[in-house]
């Protein structure tokens, strides 16, 4: 089977996470704040100034570039499923890899995260990162993975 022809099911389930962490925003406190939910509304420069940078506002803004690499991956999915019609261009193979690739990363950092303590380096020295708590909104977000990874390898 094509790829590209499972591309706008794969772009919405690519995109479902980055849009259930707008949930986080207005449901913290049902929900939990999801994997970016201590990194948004805070610039860097203001978590430094008063003191606000943990290690939940670091893993914050790491799954926040995770979600922005997810939706730049399922918007170049869905252009190359309008410039291909047809057939899959020859780096199809590529753009699937790419795919699990990334899928993959972001389940290890979630299992990661959430179960062992993570070297960060500071200004005194290297510290671990407690893990961060798993809350409903999280696992929301986690859980299109492994039907990505299904439709990937079909």
């Amino acid at each position: 089977m094509r790829l590209l022809s499972r591309a706008p099911q794969v772009a919405a389930l690519e995109l479902l996470p980055f849009l259930l962490q707008f949930l986080g925003l207005g449901l913290s406190e049902s929900l939990g704040p999801g994997l970016c939910g201590s990194a948004l509304g805070v610039s860097e420069a203001q978590a430094v100034r008063y003191g606000l940078v943990s290690e939940y506002y670091v893993y914050g803004q790491v799954f926040l570039g995770f979600l922005a690499l997810k939706a730049t991956y399922a918007f170049g999915l869905l252009l190359l499923h309008f410039m291909y019609p047809e057939e899959d261009p020859p780096f199809a193979p590529l753009v699937g890899k790419a795919g699990v690739g990334l899928s993959l990363a972001f389940l290890l950092l979630f299992a990661l995260t959430r179960t062992l303590p993570l070297p960060f380096p500071t200004a005194q020295g290297p510290a671990l990162l407690a893990p961060a708590p798993l809350d409903p909104l999280s696992l929301l977000m986690v859980l299109p993975e492994p039907f990505l990874l299904r439709l990937f390898w079909r």
